[in-house]
């Protein structure tokens, strides 16, 4: 008896303690604690959705935030500024050849024009597709290659242009086949790094004010940045889901990282990309090779891939390599219809002022069960 009175004197001691312990404490605080860009949870479980947009907005203006503006000229760094060193423009150059597709459609949105610019197929595209028309038909203009290829490039024919500002990729041989002859010609060149969303912000600054139409930056840089920031504040904490996201290059289908832009984009929205964990080297793109057994040991959930040549060409190469692979059939994604081929315009091509409608197509893919309450607008 003794020992069951002590029991019950112990239960009533710790219960009045527990409850002296909650009257110290206010449940009913409604200021929640805002999460980390790609946590929208917060650590007791609320959402602080402009707090989080706040958050992923000053990291996506950081490289922004880097560029200096004068009265004259425009500093920044770029490809060429791993030692620290950085770039200075002066503001608008009369005379402006643009040496790669992508960054062409971007100075056209930032309110520029050029004199030179690269054709074919892809190309033409592309400027349908962003600049609502075939630029290498405009007057005056001059297809200096019809490939962003450095190696397939005419220097004399681009420098005869006698052009104020060059613009270009490190890609593909570009930066490297013209940095010595447009030197040589006191040509000031512009190596563009370009692998997210920042980056485009980044540029869009940089370009906008060397055009003088700064007033876009508001109307078109940071509409987009409202619009981005929209889609990740919805996106639920991290749910497990294991993303293969593939390349479907040319020559041979890649694994993407989260190094590329896709590969970003994904780790933005609280998947995990099975490729980050992979040994090996990558390649400058930031993509690996691929070895299916390794992708069968994570047995991804949801397979995406960006296509080079669009979503019919890469369904074939998919289907050619892999389709009677009995590891590829036995994959989770493969087997529950999960494999996704994505819009080249907004997944292949920089997606520009329209990144907020890949990170949309993007979100419903991932998460097909949420009712995203936000529609990127084109």
């Amino acid at each position: 008896m003794k020992k069951l009175l002590s029991v019950l004197l112990c239960l009533c001691m710790l219960v009045s303690v527990i409850a002296l312990a909650s009257c110290g404490k206010d449940n009913t605080d409604p200021t929640p604690t805002p999460g980390k860009p790609g946590d929208t949870t917060g650590d007791g479980g609320n959402t602080d959705k402009e707090a989080l947009k706040a958050q992923w907005k000053a990291e996506f203006l950081k490289g922004a935030d880097e560029v200096t503006v004068s009265e004259t000229s425009v500093t920044f760094k770029d490809a060429t500024s791993a030692d620290g060193s950085t770039v200075t423009i002066r503001k608008n150059p009369g005379k402006v050849v643009n040496l790669y597709g992508s960054f062409t459609t971007l100075w056209y949105e930032a309110g520029g024009s050029v004199i030179g610019c690269i054709g074919g197929n892809s190309a033409k595209e592309l400027y349908l597709e962003y600049i609502g028309r075939d630029i290498t038909a405009d007057n005056g203009m001059t297809v200096v290659a019809t490939s962003s290829s450095g190696n397939k490039w005419n220097t004399e024919k681009i420098l005869g242009l006698q052009p104020d500002l060059l613009i270009c990729s490190t890609a593909m041989s570009g930066y490297s086949t013209i940095e010595s002859p447009a030197a040589s010609a006191n040509v000031p060149v512009i190596a563009v790094d370009y692998d997210d969303f920042s980056d485009y912000l980044k540029w869009f600054k940089v370009f906008c004010n060397l055009t003088g139409h700064t007033e876009l930056w508001e109307s078109v840089a940071m509409k987009a940045l409202d619009e981005v920031v929209e889609v990740l504040a919805e996106i639920p904490a991290d749910n497990g889901t294991k993303v293969f996201s593939m390349f479907s290059g040319s020559k041979s289908l890649q694994a993407n990282t989260s190094a590329t832009v896709v590969g970003g984009m994904v780790k933005a929205m609280n998947c995990s990309n099975i490729a980050d964990s992979w040994q090996g080297t990558l390649d400058g793109a930031g993509r690996r090779d691929i070895n299916l057994e390794t992708v069968f040991a994570a047995n991804p959930d949801i397979i995406i891939v960006q296509c080079h040549a669009g979503a019919d060409v890469a369904k074939k190469q998919v289907e050619d390599t892999y389709g009677s692979n009995p590891v590829w059939q036995s994959l989770n994604a493969v087997k529950n219809g999960k494999v996704f081929y994505l819009e080249k315009t907004l997944f292949h091509n920089k997606p520009n002022s329209r990144f907020a409608e890949a990170y949309q197509k993007l979100a419903e893919i991932l998460y097909p069960d949420v009712n995203f309450s936000f529609k990127a607008t084109k």
